[in-house]
């Protein structure tokens, strides 16, 4: 059984969460944890997110975007080689994983840690193994409220979230896009096996028309609607970050880019749709950066994706992190 901390905004706001990655060389294992999930669940006294993840290895149009988020520098044809090449092999030694993500927190840099506990080699003892895995999650689970000193983050529900008094503003994008990306993930590395992570990040171009490319991801496709890419641009030309609370001192400015980017002119749709947008206690500022950050993390691993999000910072700004350099963006008069 492997213990580390990995660091990482990606576990920001997500629950004590167990994922459970389906290999087919397990499959005797993989029917013990489905016909037991609710057993397996009573012994804890709160809500648990527990998943169990198929990688659905014959989908090609699946596997090819789990490899793309490895490496979204691969050409058509490089892609079509190694999907080839993983058919031959199959999935057939893939093996299955159980993974706890616990005490998720924030260190001194702002980032986000979590204390992970996996169990990837079962053998023919996996009742033991599972047994094992469980017992040691419990004691983990325990040690939550005996640890003392915990002044960065506090518990609350068993889901962590920044004190008020700090004065950091809760980010709007956590808990089920970060468990749907924390999934992928997961897949992608059971799929793709050793395949490394590419660090190259692609400026980001708008054409004259506001069409989003990644020029170094040559199959990566990024769609947006008129106005969450409007609320996208809008950070992207201020680099030094915006707060949320403040965002109706951008009103006339985002309206202006909502005009040009949907072609609409007409200034009372726009001053209505624009009414509770601006207003950052309602549902559509958050519902629009949570789509816009879903546009990226559902196509590029977290690493690269969150170089693309806007987020918020330690100086209680929300900014993308993207160097300016990088940005290839029409001029809106």
């Amino acid at each position: 059984m492997k213990r580390y901390t990995d660091n990482s905004r990606i576990y920001e706001g997500t629950r004590m969460s167990f994922f459970f990655i389906e290999g087919d060389a397990d499959a005797e294992l993989n029917r013990y944890i489905e016909e037991r999930h609710d057993e397996l669940m009573r012994r804890f006294d709160c809500e648990c997110e527990f998943r169990i993840i198929k990688p659905l290895a014959d989908d090609i149009s699946f596997v090819k975007n789990l490899m793309l988020r490895r490496n979204p520098m691969l050409s058509e044809q490089e892609l079509n080689k190694k999907i080839e090449a993983i058919g031959k092999r199959g999935t057939k030694n893939s093996r299955s994983k159980l993974i706890y993500i616990n005490d998720v927190r924030q260190n001194s840099h702002g980032e986000h840690e979590a204390d992970i506990i996996c169990e990837e080699e079962f053998g023919k003892d996996f009742e033991q193994k599972v047994e094992a895995f469980f017992s040691e999650v419990q004691l983990c689970r325990c040690q939550l409220f005996i640890i003392p000193g915990r002044s960065v983050a506090t518990l609350s529900g068993y889901n962590y979230k920044l004190p008020e008094a700090e004065g950091v503003e809760e980010d709007a994008l956590l808990g089920e896009d970060n468990r749907e990306c924390i999934c992928n993930e997961l897949l992608a590395e059971n799929i793709c096996g050793e395949e490394s992570v590419t660090e190259v990040i692609s400026p980001i171009r708008f054409d004259s028309e506001f069409n989003i490319s990644l020029p170094l991801y040559p199959q990566i496709v990024i769609t947006l609607e008129p106005l969450p890419k409007s609320l996208y641009i809008l950070f992207l030309q201020h680099p030094e970050g915006i707060i949320l609370k403040e965002i109706q001192d951008y009103e006339q400015e985002l309206k202006n880019i909502y005009s040009v980017v949907s072609g609409r002119k007409n200034p009372t749709v726009i001053e209505r749709m624009f009414r509770t947008l601006v207003d950052p206690t309602e549902a559509p500022l958050h519902k629009n950066l949570s789509i816009i950050r879903r546009s990226f993390t559902s196509k590029l691993s977290y690493e690269i994706a969150k170089n693309y999000i806007p987020s918020h910072s330690r100086a209680k700004a929300h900014n993308i992190p993207l160097d300016a350099e990088l940005v290839e963006l029409p001029e809106i008069a």
